[in-house]
């Protein structure tokens, strides 16, 4: 498999700041322990569609590498949590915009918020197979503005956690700063338990006025802790085994941000300091499949990921049907 590098990550944040009490909630109402801890979040506007997200971290990312991407896009990949359009994903409206003609766009729709690490594998083969040097991957989280701001949706406990933002890396076939490991766990058996549902039973395509919601009830959510506090620790140590890294030389772990408790519960099973792990949980809620770039671009511009350590990246996807981790070997210039 050929040698590929993840150099640099941006991020765009849509412009609207939503507090807690848009939710019509306080901070110290009891509610489960997957729905606390966000203190804002940013929500989509109607004009911030998918292309205008991406090309916003895009440009940022084009001018801090310094590079031409009309010119540097060979692979150019996408996962948007809510498609702006049916029938097709935005990979060439993006690709449009940004002036360049990929020999790949990919527009994928699995993977959620682990899908960033999906990508490095898929333009990794690429790059093996067919000879690709450069790749622009592109997360979008936009579900928080379009059905969680809906006034009946955002009464429920479970409007308060997702935020909107975008994240892009850009992946290079080089030894700049090396994916020493990637491990993708899919488990079929838990396909499912996550699902949109309409409080008046219709579904997503049919004409309704009903708000929209994730279908977790008491029960589901107790088993998606349990099996998320399992496959995510076990899908990084094989990574790290794999890359000859033993996790307490884990420089910085980023993960998805579902809640804090993941989050701690995740850091507590492989040992990794508070410090090293990376979370914008508080400010930006969860980010589902952006929260891996953006969080990346976090750890660039506040120094906690260093020059030759080497990052992990890991999570999982939806109920857990998806658990994946990455190890690169981190040289990039902050």
């Amino acid at each position: 498999m050929k040698t590929v590098s993840l150099i640099g990550a941006a991020s765009y944040l849509p412009r609207r700041i939503v507090e807690n009490s848009f939710f019509g909630h306080t901070d110290q109402e009891p509610t489960h322990a997957m729905f606390r801890g966000v203190k804002q979040r940013h929500h989509a506007a109607p004009d911030e569609t998918a292309e205008v997200m991406i090309v916003h971290a895009a440009r940022k990312l084009e001018e801090r590498l310094n590079i031409n991407l009309a010119k540097d896009v060979e692979i150019l990949m996408t996962n948007v949590t809510t498609p702006d359009q049916p029938f097709r994903g935005c990979g060439a409206e993006v690709g449009k915009a940004l002036g360049c003609r990929p020999d790949w766009i990919l527009d994928l729709h699995n993977g959620g918020c682990v899908s960033f690490i999906a990508m490095i594998a898929q333009a990794q083969a690429l790059m093996t197979c067919h000879g690709a040097k450069t790749a622009l991957l592109c997360n979008v989280q936009n579900a928080a503005g379009r059905l969680f701001a809906h006034e009946e949706t955002r009464k429920l406990k479970q409007a308060l956690i997702p935020g909107d933002g975008c994240g892009v890396g850009y992946l290079v076939a080089s030894n700049e700063s090396p994916v020493r490991a990637i491990v993708q766990r899919n488990h079929c058996d838990y396909a499912g338990d996550m699902a949109l549902v309409r409080a008046d039973g219709s579904a997503w395509w049919e004409p309704s006025t009903a708000c929209a919601y994730v279908d977790f009830t008491e029960a589901k959510l107790a088993q998606i802790m349990g099996r998320a506090n399992r496959i995510v620790p076990e899908a990084i140590r094989e990574a790290c085994r794999r890359a000859n890294l033993p996790t307490s030389e884990i420089g910085t772990l980023i993960t998805n941000q579902p809640n804090r408790i993941f989050l701690r519960n995740w850091r507590e099973a492989l040992q990794t300091p508070k410090e090293r792990h990376v979370s914008t949980f508080e400010q930006h809620g969860n980010l589902f499949g952006a929260a891996l770039p953006v969080c990346l671009e976090e750890a660039i511009e506040s120094g906690q990921l260093e020059r030759d350590r080497h990052l992990v990246l890991g999570g999982f996807a939806h109920a857990g049907d998806f658990a994946a981790a990455a190890v690169i070997h981190w040289q990039a210039l902050s």
